[in-house]
């Protein structure tokens, strides 16, 4: 399955240290520094908060998504195949809740917890939404 785009964005908090997290996302999803842009906003009582985007598209797209699936643990592959439906928008595009704190395991985990918030989209949708989730399936294998 080929995609033509991958998002990936979440949120640094002033208690935490945004180079290392930002240099372990980048690390464990193969991203660029290049292709990460930062925006620091005002949190809820006045704190810092800084925005991370990266959208990341042509065949850096393939690079990141394949080694977001190949990272992924057994727990989420099973999990994001029994919510495949429910993980798809109408235009087919998959998201991804990752953990975190998982990224400093061998495996990535999903959480609904303070996320690192991921948007594949697929490059071709011939077929229809059946084929696309098998696509899908035999991806997260």
């Amino acid at each position: 399955m080929d995609f033509s785009s991958v998002t990936v964005s979440f949120f640094i908090h002033s208690t935490e240290d945004e180079e290392r997290l930002l240099n372990l996302v980048q690390s464990k999803l193969g991203l660029e520094s290049e292709e990460v842009s930062k925006e620091r906003i005002a949190g809820h009582f006045g704190n810092e908060i800084v925005s991370v985007k990266a959208h990341v598209i042509g065949s850096r797209a393939q690079v990141v998504a394949t080694q977001i699936f190949g990272s992924l643990s057994k727990l989420a592959r099973t999990s994001i195949r029994e919510e495949l439906e429910k993980s798809l928008d109408e235009h087919d595009a998959l998201y991804l809740r990752l953990d975190r704190q998982s990224l400093l395991e061998s495996s990535i985990s999903l959480s609904d917890e303070e996320p690192i918030r991921i948007k594949l989209k697929p490059k071709s949708r011939g077929g229809g939404r059946q084929l696309v989730r098998l696509g899908y399936q035999e991806l997260i294998g």
